[in-house]
């Protein structure tokens, strides 16, 4: 299609309570004999483990690796996490980059920056991610929670949870991430630790990234009043480029049976910074042992600011400029025309300013109570995140007639495309095009807002087998809104002659760092964005082209949740059988609210103007509310076998509900291009709607972990689970026809639609085996007893869905069959090298898409190293190397033709640490 340019972007049985009680009660009597056995031999050699501990200290990145392994030793559910070396010390600079070390985490990219978590190669949506055991906002609109907008300094642990328990927020069914910041009163004295650091990033050379943070703790009142304040200032010039096309559809002038011409050919260079100003405080307050009061607020503000320079925005598949001959073709066994030559093609000659500005805040007010054998907590929080969006397409057009090109999809399989010109046709002279005009959203607002309230009390008892009973309640509020305001394409107030601000783009970093077999320009004809906008500010056009409100876009979603939850914990006397029973009970209320096409209502080509304009001619509000209601059993056993070998089983059901911005009631037409001169041509458009009543998300799911730890750095784990899903969410796409009426005419052209709608499909079964190795040679002899190995593998199993009766099975979007991670180390105290690989296997991310032939993400793989000089307890050096092996981020459609080959480059860092 035509675009504009892109932005960002059970049937099994219910395992009921009896049931886990009954298999709960054959665990414990089955165990009984074994702990009274080994129940002194076990004592005695955690004592002598506890003894060597206070001898053998251990610094620097094995400090983190031995941190991490106790966590997880220590969790009563299946889990994994990282910890720091030192507080808020990493050897990664963000978050979601340090979590790929972590057995079946794998992360998604943007513009080369660590953005968000994938856990067993499931959807990033199905990770639930919480700061300090709270929900944070996000104006996203997805449940995936936005990495980049936290440092990596805040962060004293991570933990991984795959298993849930009933005191657990309800979500996740990947798993939930629960980042814990520093508690001053547990460091007990002051620190002051300040970190300085300087990067360029290959394909933006000249630009240097600087980097500063710096975190303080301290205590007074006699140890009773803890304060901590953390600060982070992040910027960073990117350079990110990239080669796309639209997918294939079907060529109606090809004559000798069914083919597929490749739709649109794009070359862009998105060229622009990140700044992040990020702050935490925390403020504890323990007048006495038995209360303790606690302040604890986040703050981010993260500015993204980018040229989309797009040149080469050929649409051979589209006809916009009429019929487009076919000089020569090549066909392949599956119809696609993998090389084809023709002429009249249609061009978008544009570039694009892209400005998000994102603010999120969470406070949270805590209190805990002890009194005897009871723990109390409560807290109340609140946090709100609204995001501003700005996406500015400034256009020249192809005059008629229109080029005369060529491509050759098989040059550089799922690589950029070879493509060129014919007869003489010269892309780069100006009097091919003329100017278009100027539209989009301008400070577009998108909101999200959490209230949230919570209770916890534990009773701790020495009742044989049972030693504490908990139970607790959650009630959160939650809207997302959006409030589209688009500028619509004008050219008011504009000289008559534009061309003195086209020029030829000529990066000399552009794919330098492509050594594949295809051919193509390098340079291309583009607008000199800063020097048009400097002479028409954005701020300037609005006022004499406001943003209308666009109506069917306009949306509204509160969801309001309760829950209450009740669990049982379970240890033998010599604590080698741990075991929690609980259930949590969830009822959730949504409204959904938005503007719809009243009946009656029909379409309109040029009402706002610009190229794309399609709306209805009226719409009204539809206001909606649903609510269900879930129990949610859960189940944890972790079995201590000898000293070293732990052994835990799991079973639950997981809700999760589907993205807010799903839930909305909304219409978005688009007609993808202006209509074609002739009215015989097929005029095709796009129709994406919401669905209020999409249901959450089920999972009753099974695992099954063995974790043999043989020393304090290393362990070998391996992990069985079974995830029986129903309610899948998956877009379905239909065709409609669609009669529009030509807008300052009589005129009526009728429109083919693709029309998008997410639904829930059937249920399905996802399988999956994890395995996880980690050692310290610490018994080799010289250097290499400093050394030590990390490596993990997930492999999942799943079938394809029916999403409509009597339709073909589609593969399950957003999962990857297999991902690894492979890393080497060396700390010798003093000095530190870490070098990790981290892939993770092709992914679907759109089974069908407008046109029927998907978006595969491929197979991608990337190494990162970093080391560390530590001169003395104070003082030390590191330095970063990121995506060192260039990899480049790869998307394909069912054919194999490329959607997407995407180059971020390397990034390099240095920087120092002091701390006082």
């Amino acid at each position: 299609m035509l675009k504009k340019g892109n932005a960002r972007g059970h049937r099994a049985a219910l395992v009921s309570s009896a049931a886990l009680s009954t298999v709960i009660g054959s665990l414990l009597i089955c165990g009984a004999p074994a702990m009274a056995q080994s129940s002194d031999t076990n004592n005695k050699s955690e004592k002598a483990k506890d003894d060597d501990t206070t001898v053998v200290v251990v610094t620097g990145y094995a400090a983190s690796v031995q941190k991490a392994l106790r966590n997880k030793r220590a969790a009563d559910v299946i889990s994994d996490g990282i910890a720091s070396e030192d507080i808020g010390k990493y050897p990664e600079q963000n978050i979601a980059e340090s979590l790929q070390r972590v057995t079946g985490v794998q992360i998604s990219r943007s513009l080369g920056e660590g953005q968000f978590l994938s856990v067993r190669g499931l959807d990033p949506k199905f990770t639930n991610t919480l700061y300090n055991g709270r929900q944070l906002p996000s104006a996203s609109g997805t449940r995936a929670f936005d990495f980049q907008v936290l440092s990596s300094n805040f962060a004293n642990r991570v933990d991984v949870y795959k298993s849930p328990t009933a005191d657990l927020i309800e979500s996740g069914l990947a798993a939930t991430v629960n980042m814990q910041t520093i508690d001053p009163l547990t460091i007990g004295k002051r620190r002051l630790s300040i970190s300085a650091e300087a990067g360029v990033e290959e394909q933006r050379s000249g630009k240097v990234n600087p980097h500063i943070s710096a975190l303080y703790s301290d205590v007074f009142l006699g140890g009773k009043l803890g304060v901590s304040v953390a600060i982070d200032s992040n910027d960073r010039a990117f350079d990110s480029q990239n080669f796309s096309t639209d997918g294939v559809l079907q060529d109606s002038s090809y004559t000798a049976g069914t083919a597929y011409r490749v739709y649109g050919i794009h070359q862009n260079d998105l060229i622009g910074t990140n700044k992040r100003r990020s702050a935490t405080a925390t403020i504890q307050y323990k007048p006495t042992e038995n209360l303790e009061l606690r302040l604890d607020s986040i703050f981010s503000d993260l500015k993204q600011r980018y040229n989309m320079f797009q040149g080469n925005n050929w649409y051979v598949g589209a006809g916009a400029l009429g019929f487009s001959p076919t000089n020569s073709v090549t066909v392949d066994g599956n119809g696609v025309e993998t090389a084809w030559s023709g002429s009249n093609v249609f061009a978008w000659l544009q570039a694009n300013r892209y400005e998000f500005d994102q603010q999120m805040q969470s406070t949270a007010l805590s209190a805990r109570y002890t009194y005897g054998d009871w723990d109390l907590r409560g807290e109340f929080s609140y946090g709100r995140a609204i995001e501003r969006t700005t996406q500015a397409y400034i256009s020249w057009a192809t005059r008629s007639p229109g080029a005369d090109i060529y491509y050759n999809t098989t040059d550089d399989p799922k690589g950029p495309l070879t493509f060129g010109f014919n007869n003489g046709f010269d892309p780069k002279d100006p009097s091919h095009y003329y100017f278009f005009g100027v539209q989009g959203s301008y400070r577009q607002p998108t909101t999200d807002r959490i209230a949230n309230a919570k209770f916890d009390a534990t009773r701790h008892l020495d009742k044989g087998y049972l030693k504490a009973v908990r139970f607790g309640v959650n009630l959160q509020d939650r809207t997302l809104a959006t409030t589209p305001n688009y500028m619509t394409n004008s050219s008011a107030g504009l000289p008559s002659d534009m061309s003195s601000y086209l020029f030829v783009y000529n990066n000399p970093d552009y794919f330098k760092s492509y050594n594949g077999g295809a051919n193509f320009p390098t340079s291309f004809l583009t607008v000199d964005l800063d020097r048009f906008l400097s002479d028409f500010p954005l701020a300037e056009l609005t006022k004499s082209n406001p943003p209308v409100q666009s109506l069917t876009t306009t949306t509204e979603v509160q969801e309001k949740s309760q829950a209450a939850y009740l669990r049982f914990d379970f240890a033998d006397s010599a604590d080698l059988l741990r075991a929690n029973l609980g259930v949590r009970v969830v009822k959730t209320d949504e409204y959904s609210s938005g503007y719809v096409p009243s009946p009656g209502a029909y379409l309109i080509y040029g009402l706002f103007g610009g190229s794309n304009s399609l709306s209805y001619s009226d719409a009204a509000v539809q206001a909606q509310k649903s609510s269900n209601t879930y129990v949610l059993p859960s189940l944890n056993v972790r079995y201590q076998l000898g000293n070293d070998i732990l052994i835990r089983f799991a079973a639950a059901r997981v809700m999760q509900r589907p993205d807010m911005n799903l839930l909305a009631a909304a219409s978005s037409p688009n007609a993808s291009s202006g209509p074609p001169p002739s009215s015989t041509d097929t005029w095709r458009g796009t129709l994406v709607q919401g669905n209020p009543d999409l249901k959450p998300f089920l999972s009753d799911q099974f695992d099954l972990s063995f974790e043999w730890y043989f020393n304090r750095q290393s362990m070998l784990g391996a992990a069985l689970f079974s995830k029986d899903v129903q309610n899948l969410v998956l877009t379905n796409y239909s065709t409609q026809a669609a009669d529009v009426h030509m807008n300052g005419s009589n005129e009526i052209r009728q429109i083919t639609l693709s029309v998008a709608q997410p639904v829930n499909s059937e249920s399905t079964n996802i399988k999956g085996i994890e395995i996880g190795y980690q050692q310290a040679f610490d018994y080799l002899p010289g250097l290499l007893k400093h050394t030590g190995v990390r490596a993990n593998l997930t492999h999942i199993w799943f079938g394809k869905v029916v999403l409509n009766q009597g339709s073909d099975p589609l593969p399950l979007t957003g999962i990857s069959k297999d991902t690894y991670n492979l890393g080497v180390y060396y700390d010798d105290g003093k000095f530190s090298l870490q070098a990790g690989y981290n892939y993770r296997g092709r992914w679907v991310q759109d089974p069908l898409s407008f046109f029927g032939d998907g978006i595969f993400t491929e197979g991608y793989g990337q190494l990162d190293l970093a080391a560390n000089y530590r001169v003395n307890e104070r003082l030390s050096f590191n330095a970063w190397v990121v995506n060192a092996t260039e990899s480049a981020m790869r998307q394909t459609n069912k054919y194999g033709v490329t959607r997407l080959y995407a180059l971020d480059g390397r990034r390099y860092s240095i920087g120092a640490r002091i701390t006082f």
